[in-house]
């Protein structure tokens, strides 16, 4: 295994570690002095450098912005219609593309200064392409969040931003390339020491970048290039990979620190997903009926065409994927359960017995064989999980360890999973997606899906345009899942107006509305009366079989209809205003000239 492969994304990183940590975002940032002094030494330019690679700069989606998970009863501003001008994560990520790009184009104008102190051209070279790439990087996200932006390649002064107008997105994007492609050129495939930019991240955020934004062509190419490098490759367990220590599959990652307690993305919010029983407030961060919904059956079908899916067990015949990224449990209708085999062990989860049964007031203990109180269900719990299920993808022991404080696992910026799909789409999308295409992407990630469960994979074969786009939609939906991406993919494929404007759903009833159920049905309310003879009839917790639409969404209204689920939140998505953000009001305020997106 070659660590030298990789970007290693360190909380801190050797001599910034402490820097780092009292260092602001102002334009002029105090670890760099002035513009003016900075930059005097080899040493100061490496740290500033260093220095970019964080969530500031590199912004992580929240996780319940998609439609893959659940947020107890919650939604977010880009869900609900409620996000404004004034809004704290527009302004704050609008501001820190900027504040980076002057930092980038600010290292870049100094390089002349770099030569004369005697730093060498591959250092020079090396440095030029890190700030080329963070430049491409920015500019593709303003290009894609906000469309047209303020587009600055060599250092505005203060009074040229205060007068600056937004440059349509056309040219935003092609600027964005171009610095991919200078940042590409100048980059190594590896180093020998710290990790940081690479020639195949500088690709890889342009294939992303580009397909994000509809140059499907663009997005081909790089996607190619990266994956004729020869330098990634898919970890071989899907469930392992995102609770690895190393992966050749990482292309950009932030790892968490249990030393320095920094932590990313889930591991953040460990209380937020692993079980009650083992601490955690298991099920506010949940998956979504929608995602469950989206594994197909392990002959490749979606569950309203696949003879193999049984409504009764959600996870029988299913997509292994499925079991790797949803903590799986014994239904009433469960084979094991009816024929008398069933066994505890079978369906245990960091310690215990696992199950959302709200007939079952107790589970067992596995590493004593005792049974103890079942707070993992509604039997025992009010907030137990909300649609009876748990996340299982990034979580193993170490979540147990720092009191929850956080788990010191890695959040895969861009993988190259994600490559393959984006080659595989481009390539559908340009009409030129042949079983070759599929060969080298789907059937490679199906292909590590399936390995050692002595299932054969379902293959998949080229077939209509829209049926291959279905088939990529939904393979990127139970693959990328619970990854941050989900979010992105609704904007650009324009079904955040389907999504967003259906309501997230919860179980029938939420409690029994007693401490405890003691087993005696007369005890307990009649909504809680319904939810038990759901599980009893094998309604619990998807009721039925809903039909999956050509984008692979499940429409689970006849589920309310029938019953089985409520719903908990309701969501709005404004097609005319939505798939764009506002520019921030601050920003306006001190630029008449910059203008707003539309119906903001």
């Amino acid at each position: 295994m070659n660590r030298m492969k990789k970007i290693l994304l360190a909380t801190c990183i050797a001599s910034a570690a402490l820097l780092s940590a009292c260092v602001d975002l102002d334009l002029a940032p105090l670890s760099e002095g002035s513009s003016e002094t900075w930059y005097s030494s080899q040493s100061e330019i490496e740290m500033s450098l260093n220095d970019f690679y964080r969530t500031d700069f590199f912004p992580i989606l929240d996780k319940s912005w998609g439609d893959d998970v659940t947020w107890r009863n919650n939604t977010q501003a880009v869900q609900n219609g409620t996000m404004t001008a004034e809004d704290g994560t527009v302004a704050n990520r609008w501001q820190n593309f900027y504040k980076g790009i002057a930092r980038a184009l600010r290292l870049l104008g100094k390089m002349d200064n770099a030569r004369a102190m005697g730093i060498s051209e591959a250092d020079i070279t090396q440095y030029e392409g890190e700030a080329y790439f963070y430049l491409g990087y920015a500019y593709g996200m303003l290009a894609f969040f906000w469309g047209d932006a303020i587009l600055d390649k060599t250092g505005m002064t203060l009074e040229e931003a205060y007068q600056a107008v937004r440059s349509p997105k056309a040219d935003v994007l092609e600027y964005a390339y171009k610095c991919f492609d200078e940042a590409a050129n100048r980059l190594p495939t590896t180093y020998s020491g710290i990790q940081r930019a690479t020639k195949g991240a500088a690709l890889a955020f342009k294939a992303r970048m580009a397909l994000w934004n509809g140059d499907y062509d663009v997005a081909a190419d790089a996607a190619k290039l990266c994956m004729g490098l020869g330098i990634y490759k898919l970890h071989d367990n899907y469930q392992d990979l995102f609770t690895a220590s190393w992966s050749d599959e990482w292309i950009f990652f932030f790892r968490g620190d249990v030393t320095l307690k920094k932590y990313y993305f889930a591991a953040a919010d460990v209380n937020n997903i692993v079980p009650r029983l083992v601490g955690g407030w298991g099920g506010v961060c949940a998956p979504s009926y929608e995602l469950i919904c989206a594994y197909p059956c392990i002959d490749g079908k979606p569950i309203d065409e696949s003879p193999l899916y049984n409504p009764k067990d959600p996870f029988e015949n299913r997509d292994p994927r499925l079991a790797m990224t949803v903590v799986p449990f014994a239904t009433a209708y469960t084979k094991s359960v009816l024929d008398g085999t069933y066994k505890p062990e079978d369906y245990g989860w960091l310690g215990y017995e696992h199950s959302p049964d709200p007939t079952r007031t107790q589970v067992t203990n596995l590493s004593t064989g005792e049974l103890i109180s079942n707070t993992d269900s509604k039997a025992r719990a009010e907030h137990a999980a909300y649609n009876g299920f748990m996340f299982k993808k990034y979580v193993d022991e170490s979540w147990l360890e720092n009191g929850h404080n956080g788990a010191p696992t890695t959040y895969p910026y861009l993988r190259y999973g994600d490559v393959l799909l984006m080659y595989a789409e481009a390539m559908n999308e340009l009409g030129e997606c042949d079983q070759e295409v599929l060969n080298l992407t789907i059937n490679e990630l199906r292909k590590r899906a399936y390995r050692g469960t002595g299932i054969d994979y379902p293959v998949a074969t080229v077939g209509s345009q829209q049926a291959m786009r279905t088939m990529i939609r939904t393979e990127r939906f139970i693959e990328m899942a619970f990854e941050g991406w989900r979010y992105p993919d609704l904007l650009r494929w324009r079904l955040a107006e389907v999504i967003f404007n259906r309501p997230t759903y919860y179980l029938k009833r939420a409690w029994s509305g007693s401490a405890s159920w003691d087993g005696n049905e007369q005890n307990v309310s009649d909504d809680y009366k319904v939810l038990i003879q759901n599980w009893k009839d094998g309604n619990y917790p998807i009721g039925g079989t809903p039909q999956i639409d050509e984008n692979g969404l499940a429409d689970l209204q006849y589920m309310v209809d029938a019953g089985y689920i409520v719903i908990a939140a309701e969501r709005k998505f404004d097609a005319s205003r939505d798939y764009l953000w506002p520019v921030p009001a601050d920003d306006r305020l001190i630029n008449d000239k910059l203008d707003q997106n539309p119906n903001w």
